[in-house]
């Protein structure tokens, strides 16, 4: 009787899974079209994201008693993958969405969850902008500073990188505690707070080269009071979180870039079938294009192939917490990577037609440029996973990155 049922509930969640990437093709062709209207003029995907969270796909990481479907790592990834295809922005905007709401579901106090989560199953949208003035994507040594009052903390910073906060009702905001005992990182808190109407304001819209339509603006904290009760972590604990979930950021992220790759695959191949010039009568019949096509589908294959077996496997910090945090570089580096080299055949089998305003080439090719520059950077995935792999802690000084 316990196997018929775990069988069944199985079933439920297959279909439910199935489901949830099929209303995720709809949506992502939905935001392609959408996208050649908007992306040149960088228009925020405002109305992607409440399309994304009346489908129900914001809320798929909210925890079973809380009536969710607690979506897995890996689950993440295919939806963001589906997604990438149709808008780079979108997914991209959704994957901090999705780091913020997996990352954080299993460690946060008991009051904290349920209002994260409650609020999240009733169509929240949570923005985390993590990167500071001066310290860049160093997130556990922030340049904002959170001072103690008697009713909890004042905020000070500039961060940037607050992408998605246009939709955005609910933030988690970093900043380095003002206590003399802490010692960076070990200062770093974290805040999860409702979108406040003062105290924060955008210092700088947002106008990219590369996902343009994030509404990646910078912003201000400006005395911004938040409540005791706000703090998401113990005092001292965050950095050690936060690396114990780095995992979330660096998956979630290849998968929008691998998205992107196999989208770009996807139209080459479209463009090529059944294609003549005045000197052949079928492109696909030369051996150029035939090589091109067989090193994406090989690249592709490796790629996905990676980022399952590390979002199925790679999930769980163990007791080398740096170990770890270098092993979890791996597939964000080699993905977003050789995702670039990926688009770049792509555009060079579609042709001189991707050059010309609105190709979905065109926007694909200068999406995917921002992959290896997203935290942890090439340089800094490298160091970690060099040393880690030689037996040296990744973060043991001298520290060349």
């Amino acid at each position: 009787m316990a196997t018929a049922v775990h069988d069944a509930a199985d079933t439920g969640r297959d279909a439910r899974r199935a489901e949830l990437e099929d209303t995720a093709r709809r949506l992502a062709a939905r935001f392609e079209e959408r996208g050649r209207q908007g992306y040149d003029k960088g228009e925020f995907v405002a109305e992607n994201i409440r399309d994304l969270v009346d489908s129900g796909l914001t809320a798929v990481n909210v925890p079973r008693e809380l009536g969710g479907f607690e979506a897995d790592l890996e689950e993440n990834t295919r939806l963001l993958r589906i997604i990438a295809g149709g808008c780079g922005s979108t997914a991209f905007t959704l994957a901090i969405h999705a780091v913020l709401t997996g990352s954080m579901r299993s460690d946060l106090s008991a009051a904290v969850r349920e209002r994260m989560f409650g609020a999240v199953r009733d169509g929240a949208f949570v923005v985390g902008p993590f990167t500071d003035e001066g310290s860049g994507g160093n997130w556990v040594r922030p340049s904002t500073t959170a001072r103690r009052t008697e009713d909890g903390f004042v905020l000070d910073g500039l961060k940037h990188f607050a992408t998605g906060y246009d939709a955005a009702t609910h933030l988690v905001l970093t900043a380095g505690l003002d206590d003399e005992h802490l010692e960076p990182p070990f200062n770093l808190a974290a805040f999860f707070v409702e979108k406040p109407a003062s105290g924060i304001e955008v210092a700088a819209h947002w106008h990219g080269f590369a996902l343009p339509m994030t509404g990646s603006h910078s912003l201000r904290l400006d005395s911004l009071p938040v409540a005791a009760e706000d703090s998401v972590f113990p005092d001292g604990l965050t950095p050690l979180f936060v690396m114990a979930r780095q995992q979330w950021g660096h998956y979630c992220f290849a998968a929008v870039f691998l998205g992107l790759a196999e989208r770009a695959y996807e139209l080459a191949l479209e463009r090529t079938r059944g294609r003549s010039t005045t000197a052949v009568s079928d492109l696909a019949r030369l051996p150029g294009i035939q090589f091109a096509v067989a090193r994406m589908r090989s690249s592709l294959a490796t790629m996905d192939a990676l980022l399952t077996e590390y979002a199925t496997r790679h999930v769980d910090p163990g007791e080398d917490l740096p170990a770890f945090v270098a092993d979890t570089c791996v597939p964000k580096y080699y993905i977003t990577n050789e995702a670039e080299h990926v688009v770049a055949t792509a555009f060079e089998v579609i042709g001189g037609s991707g050059i010309r305003d609105g190709s979905r080439i065109g926007q694909i090719w200068r999406d995917v440029k921002a992959g290896p520059l997203l935290p942890f950077s090439n340089d800094m995935a490298r160091e970690f996973i060099g040393k880690a792999t030689l037996g040296i802690s990744p973060v043991e000084t001298p520290r060349w990155v």
